[in-house]
């Protein structure tokens, strides 16, 4: 008895003391692990890291400016040779070209001079003309820049305008003699006209083109090492239809006038009282000195024979650009397939819909919910992987006293963000992001861009030597609502630092948000657009009336994704905060692209979009704390660990919690959803045979029509096998029939007369910028089925177990996360405590408690 009651009272004790070591331990860890305002240390690096940017296509060229094609033969003797003869030149695509971006690099060149554009720089432009002979000057878009970029370059360097007699090559024809306006019919000026492919010539260019459309680069930099790199963006007809470029006999080209130290009349820019080179590259002397490239343009339009049924498809944005190329394609199935781009609520409610010639076939990223699915039998299947990117435009400004200054204006090559700049760029929170530049706390004690945030450069140190007034125009963000923005929202919501700061606390280095977000609650609610909730207003002076300029003309809303990806690559915002006083109205007017050598573009969009138009790509923080590009790996490795949704096991969603080694934050999958039984029979003929194509010749990647765009991943076997499966069953009548409800089901050859009544998302939609209290976050059910499984992150030295090379990427050995700021040392001894302690105390209570009522029986 006495055993028992020892037993007891001792089980007792090690109850107590277990309860107490696993409360403190846990009280420990807790408190360790709320501390997420804190600094967040730079992450560690994956080695597969994304370099195939600008990387050469089949169709790529190489020229070398001695012996040039197309051009005459070179004069050993001219002004120019010497500094122009080792000079070769590439461009990394000349075939499959639509309206999208080409690299343009070249070698062994003299170094522009650092900080002006003197002499030694190069200018390219855009032309038709004769297959053999090429473009003359009067058939390229050309001389058209804004009134800033004219002054930062020397006289009639960016222009079309001739000077008499500075050319001793040039003909003054009367061809080339403006019209005299009539107060001086004397006026002998010149300039070359320009010539529209359909053998229209003007004087006045504007007519077809200005400043605000023209894709002429004025003046490109030539590095110290003598190489340069730029991106150019080439037009078809249905952007410059005066070029006609895709949809004519005659040939397109890309001019590059390689500009040196002399003017055309053989003057040293050294003996110019300004020390500017002079005179237009159209000039006689200087059009000698071109290279030129042979484009070649895909043809607008489907190309659809006349008379091909018609069978429309819609979805969002993501698979838009896949749709575009593989129409052509499709067409020899005998029918003309059609795209609306919709966001995906309303391509959801869309095949729910009773309204009568709604597709049936839709693109979404997440399922219907099961209230809206009602008692329509949706089938999915994966048809294109895609990621979300921010890509990035930003050309180097060192201080003067910076050792790297002789890099100046060349491209950054590298950039990586985590969460929570994402954020601080999202709410408005740096000064240069609010009207004015925000004067109340905490805005005027924030850093005044992401440049000068300490965060920002701990990422990035070559940011540190840049000038502090250098900054982007904010994040290039579209307008409306979509699943891929709620995706953004998801991952800034499941990190600790970035949830923490859309709550309202400081960085660790005193920066909070705009307070004009916290009423948005972005830490918490689910969100499918891009608010911009600062409504402060900002006028220079008491010229500019009452309210002044607000945020929608500082930073202005993209249409898409694919807009915001052009204008970064443009280097133009769309940011109308100049007030013109003589216009009519007076209004507020845009200054124009960025200048050459100054551009800080960054935008979020879709790795498709940033391809399309030659933008890098940064290298996001992901939840295991790795820094990582968006890779094939990177993107694969995260898909393949997409855990079912509870609205339909089919789908696979986005799990932002998931803490996977290797694999990218904002990776996408994009299904094809049909409502098989609402369907006709002729939509679920046509609806196979484009799953079909999808699973067959559109998983072939490359440029031209009917390929997988570059931007797009290869889907796995196993998603094509999928595809294949979904079309199998919308050919057979009787699983059709069989997977429909029996009471009053029609037959597959006619639709149901009694559906789902639309919600109100099928009407028109206007400006969403506020948050959705009904968007769900994805759900995280079991995982998908992978030879893969998903690796949870250990801990302190986590490392990657890739069983498949060609999805996991090869990662650099991970150190633990941890500064000082956001130590972890109290949740490691509340976790041991609570572990080697409390647990086993309550262990060992537990059984001689148990023991002592054995023995008293």
């Amino acid at each position: 008895m006495k055993s028992s009651r020892f037993h007891y009272r001792l089980g007792a004790l090690l109850i107590v003391l277990g309860l107490c070591a696993s409360t403190g331990g846990a009280v420990m860890a807790a408190a360790a692990s709320a501390s997420t305002s804190t600094k967040q240390i730079k992450a560690p690096t994956v080695a597969d890291a994304d370099d195939e940017w600008g990387s050469p296509t089949a169709s790529a060229l190489t020229q070398r400016w001695a012996d040039a094609v197309g051009v005459d033969e070179r004069d050993p003797d001219s002004a120019s040779y010497e500094a122009l003869k080792d000079i070769t030149v590439s461009i990394n695509q000349t075939r499959d070209l639509t309206t999208q971006g080409v690299t343009v690099s070249w070698s062994g060149a003299s170094p522009t001079p650092a900080g002006k554009f003197s002499d030694s720089f190069f200018q390219i432009m855009q032309c038709w003309g004769d297959h053999n002979t090429g473009p003359t000057p009067q058939q390229c878009m050309w001389g058209t820049p804004t009134s800033a970029l004219a002054n930062m370059l020397g006289d009639r360097v960016a222009a079309r305008t001739l000077r008499l007699n500075e050319d001793p090559e040039q003909e003054y024809s009367e061809e080339l003699r403006v019209p005299p306006p009539i107060t001086n019919p004397n006026l002998r000026a010149y300039s070359y006209p320009f010539t529209h492919v359909d053998g229209t010539t003007v004087s006045d260019v504007s007519e077809y083109y200005t400043s605000a459309n023209t894709n002429e680069i004025s003046a490109a930099r030539t590095s110290a090492d003598g190489t340069g790199t730029v991106v150019f963006t080439t037009q078809n007809a249905m952007d410059a239809p005066h070029l006609g470029c895709g949809t004519i006999a005659s040939a397109c080209w890309l001019v590059v006038v390689p500009r040196a130290t002399t003017t055309a009349d053989g003057t040293a820019v050294s003996d110019l009282a300004d020390g500017m080179l002079s005179g237009s590259p159209l000039s006689a002397t200087n059009w000698k000195d071109r290279l030129v490239f042979e484009l070649d343009f895909q043809s607008i339009g489907s190309n659809c024979p006349l008379g091909n049924a018609e069978q429309r498809l819609v979805g969002h944005e993501l698979f838009s650009e896949a749709m575009t190329s593989w129409q052509s394609g499709l067409c020899s199935s005998g029918t003309t397939y059609g795209w609306s781009q919709i966001g995906d609520d309303e391509a959801r409610n869309q095949i729910v819909s009773a309204f009568d010639g709604a597709a049936r076939l839709a693109v979404v990223s997440t399922p219907l919910p099961a209230e809206q699915r009602g008692d329509e039998v949706i089938r999915y299947a994966p048809i294109a992987r895609n990621s979300i990117v921010v890509a990035y435009n930003i050309e180097r400004q060192y201080r003067l006293a910076s050792e790297r200054r002789d890099r100046n204006g060349t491209l950054v090559a590298d950039l990586t963000l985590n969460a929570r700049l994402i954020a601080k760029l999202l709410t408005q929170s740096y000064r240069v992001d609010v009207p004015g530049g925000g004067t109340a706390p905490p805005i005027k004690n924030n850093p005044y861009s992401i440049v000068t945030d300490p965060e920002f450069v701990e990422l990035n140190p070559e940011f540190a030597d840049f000038l502090a007034t250098t900054a982007p125009e904010g994040l290039l963000v579209s307008l409306g609502s979509s699943d891929a923005n709620a995706q953004v929202w998801q991952w800034l919501q499941a990190d600790p630092y970035a949830k923490a700061f859309l709550a309202g606390e400081d960085d660790g280095y005193g920066m909070k948000i705009n307070p004009a977000y916290l009423a948005l609650e972005l830490s918490t609610t689910p969100t499918t657009s891009f608010p911009k909730a600062d409504l402060s207003t900002f006028r220079y002076n008491a010229e500019v009336p009452e309210p002044g300029y607000g945020t929608l003309d500082l930073r202005p809303y993209m249409a898409d994704m694919q807009e915001a990806a052009r204008r970064a690559a443009r280097g133009e915002s769309g940011s109308k905060i100049v007030w013109d006083p003589f216009r009519l109205p007076p209004s507020f007017t845009s200054t124009g692209a960025q200048l050459p050598g100054s551009r800080f573009q960054i935008a979020l969009t879709d790795r498709t979009s940033a391809d399309r138009f030659g933008l890098r790509t940064a290298n996001l923080v992901n939840q295991a704390g790795q820094t990582i590009a968006p890779t094939a790996n990177a993107v694969n490795r995260a898909i393949n660990a997409f855990p079912r949704s509870s609205d339909d096991p089919a789908i696979a969603v986005y799990d932002p919690a998931q803490r996977l080694l290797g694999a990218y934050p904002l990776a996408t999958v994009s299904y094809a959803a049909i409502n098989v039984c609402s369907a006709t029979a002729t939509q679920l003929k046509d609806y196979a045979a484009f799953l079909n194509y999808a699973a067959g010749p559109g998983q072939s990647p490359g440029h031209a029509k009917g390929k997988l765009p570059p931007g797009y991943l290869v889907l796995p076997s196993a998603d094509v096998a999928k595809l294949k499966e979904l079309a199998g069953l919308l050919t057979d009548t009787k699983k059709v029939a069989q997977s429909c409800p029996t009471a009053d089901k029609p037959g597959p050859e006619e639709p149901k007369k009694k559906r789902n009544k639309p919600k109100k998302k099928d009407e028109p939609q206007q400006d969403e910028t506020t948050t959705q209290d009904d968007t769900a976050t994805p759900p995280t059910a079991a995982p998908v089925e992978s030879d893969e499984p998903a690796e949870e992150t250990p801990e302190p030295e986590p490392e990657p177990a890739a069983t498949d090379d060609t999805i996991a990427p090869i990662v650099d050995e991970i150190e633990p996360i941890a500064t000082s700021a956001a130590n972890t040392k109290g949740w490691r001894i509340g976790a041991t405590t609570a572990m080697s302690a409390g647990l086993p105390s309550l262990l060992a209570g537990t059984y001689l408690m148990r023991r002592s009522r054995r023995l008293l029986i």
